[in-house]
């Protein structure tokens, strides 16, 4: 179709404006939009993946454009363009993702470590900290060989260092007790335009599951911008997708084959297509809360501007099914609902939650997005906020319910690459110890390593503790005036009293988890937490050995097991 320019866009802008309104406008079609699309400058290119309207090129007051429907056509007038043609919604995704997918795809995989290459786990280790790793690993040998028990006690001691920081937090956190504001829910007029961000890779099982929870969404759909986002290669999530019948505002965005496969590259792509003022995320067998995306809004618009996410909280909804699923709802129970809302509310840094986090759109695109080669890339990304002097709060109650692994093979891969991420993480925001001192001070880096440095240093060093003491317990001790009696009494009285407050503090921690959730009947399960710990452990040795040889490769998670065992949500 060949587009022509009316002569009355050169009238004046109220007449020309009120003109395009009325005009019944003809049709573009996917190829040619494309090709319009291609050529329009960076700037331009933005505002047509975000408002869906195509500026066309112009010699007159106005700049004539092809909108999609109401909203890209209101999006065009308030930026000066009139409509001249108009494009099927679809048929635009489309030419979008022609015009733009490629290149969009390499930023995501690559824009964080260009622009903050600091921030990036693309390298597992940087000069300084291979140098550091390599000098403490020599002097640690020699060490070894000249005296051993030194050596031994010297790691055991800092191991222990992050078991009692750890029990400490949780014994703090137990003894919190949040507020509770009263919020006024934004009526549907006031509220701002909201993305959700849906990635998926092998789904099918839970599709149908997913779109009705998304159906159920109170929030208006004219300000609603949801998007499937679904691998390239994942082509029978695509052919399942074509089941169904997707309301206008469910955009399904297919991102090109790359590398690193992972989720967060995946979110990257698809915050380029976004335009929401706040975005949030899904995980595929996620089942929110209803009311949750109007609360976020409405905690958003009474909360400070340096607000920039609010984490809601996390459980199962197949909580009974396993051993497994039990622990990880005694887990999920007193970090979502005790942890992190004290966090909030000393404005420490938050270690995000992979799904239902709710961003403002400015932040998230200030911090750089989502880091595509970290594989816990919530937990980065909190702390990447915080270093940038943003917030992080705490939906209350209307959390969202997951599917919880059920299986030995299932939790130990999940697990594994959760710690293994942690590492990560720790790794990249220790590159510059003095500068991340001075963005999130002493009680935020102490609450770092109370979580991240505990979750992966006491994991793995756990056994060794265990190890300690129950040798103690089975054979006397050597003389307490000689240097290794000394050191084993050391090490026997170090390792009783990390076991103590360690069980101790989870315990405090997770019943009032478990009070504020009301999950009683799960209170049983914690005389099992010693042996679920050294479940951990074996997971964390398996996350060391992952960050060694494959330290991007994302251990997936399979769902829809619990559906197909006759569950329903």
């Amino acid at each position: 179709m060949h587009v022509h320019v009316p002569q009355g866009m050169a009238r004046p802008r109220l007449a020309a404006l009120l003109l395009a309104e009325r005009q019944p406008l003809p049709s573009m079609g996917r190829a040619e939009l494309a090709q319009h699309l291609r050529q329009l400058p960076d700037a331009e290119a933005v505002l047509a993946r975000r408002y869906r309207y195509l500026p066309l090129p112009h010699s007159g007051l106005l700049r004539p454009c092809v909108v999609t429907d109401a909203a890209s056509r209101r999006a065009a007038l308030e930026h000066g363009c009139a409509p001249i043609a108009r494009a099927d919604r679809r048929d635009f995704s489309v030419a979008l993702q022609k015009a733009f997918g490629e290149r969009l795809a390499r930023e995501a995989e690559t824009a964080l470590a260009r622009k903050s290459p600091a921030f990036s786990a693309r390298w597992r280790l940087t000069p300084a900290q291979a140098r550091f790793f390599i000098g403490a690993a020599l002097i640690g040998l020699i060490l070894l060989i000249l005296r051993p028990a030194w050596v031994l006690m010297g790691l055991g001691t800092l191991a222990g260092l992050f078991f009692l920081l750890q029990a400490s937090l949780h014994l703090v956190a137990a003894r919190h007790r949040p507020d509770m504001p009263q919020l006024r829910l934004l009526p549907d007029d006031a509220l701002p335009t909201y993305t959700v961000l849906v990635p998926l890779f092998r789904e099918r099982a839970v599709l149908e599951q997913l779109l009705r929870a998304l159906a159920r969404l109170d929030y208006p759909a004219e300000k609603l911008d949801m998007k499937l986002l679904v691998e390239e290669t994942d082509k029978d999530t695509r052919e399942a997708l074509k089941q169904f019948v997707l309301p206008r505002h469910l955009e399904v965005l297919v991102v090109p084959e790359g590398a690193p496969q992972t989720k967060p590259r995946a979110l990257n792509y698809g915050l380029a297509f976004a335009r929401g003022e706040l975005v949030t995320i899904f995980d595929a067998e996620d089942v929110p809360h209803p009311a949750q995306l109007r609360v976020a809004a409405s905690m958003f618009a009474q909360a400070p501007d340096n607000l920039a996410c609010l984490q809601a909280p996390l459980s199962w909804y197949n909580a009974e099914a396993s051993f497994f699923s039990r622990m990880l709802a005694v887990e999920y129970a007193n970090h979502f609902t005790v942890i992190l809302p004290l966090l909030a509310a000393l404005k420490l840094p938050l270690p995000l939650g992979g799904t239902s986090n709710h961003f403002r759109r400015k932040a998230l695109e200030e911090a750089g997005g989502w880091d595509p080669h970290n594989v816990t890339e919530d937990a980065d990304l909190g702390l990447r906020l915080a270093r940038m002097g943003w917030r992080t709060g705490v939906l209350p109650r209307v959390g969202t319910l997951e599917e919880a692994c059920t299986t030995f093979r299932a939790w130990r891969h999940q697990r594994a690459r959760w710690i293994k991420g942690w590492l990560q993480t720790l790794l990249v925001h220790q590159r510059a110890p003095r500068q991340m001192l001075r963005e999130v001070g002493w009680r935020g880096l102490i609450t770092l390593y109370a979580l991240l440095g505990a979750g992966v240093f006491a994991a793995l060093a756990h056994p060794l503790f265990l190890g300690v003491m129950l040798t103690a317990i089975l054979r006397h001790i050597t003389a307490y005036h000689t240097p290794a009696g000394f050191m084993e009494l050391w090490s026997v009285c170090l390792s009783l009293t990390v076991f103590v407050m360690g069980y101790i503090g989870a315990c405090r921690c997770t019943l009032a988890g478990l009070a504020r959730t009301g999950q009683w009947r799960l209170l049983p399960w914690l005389a099992l937490l010693p042996f679920y710990w050294l479940l951990i452990s074996s997971a964390a040795w398996l996350a060391l050995w992952d960050f060694i040889r494959r330290p991007h490769q994302w251990r997936k998670t399979a769902h829809g097991h619990f559906l197909l065992l006759g569950g329903r949500r």
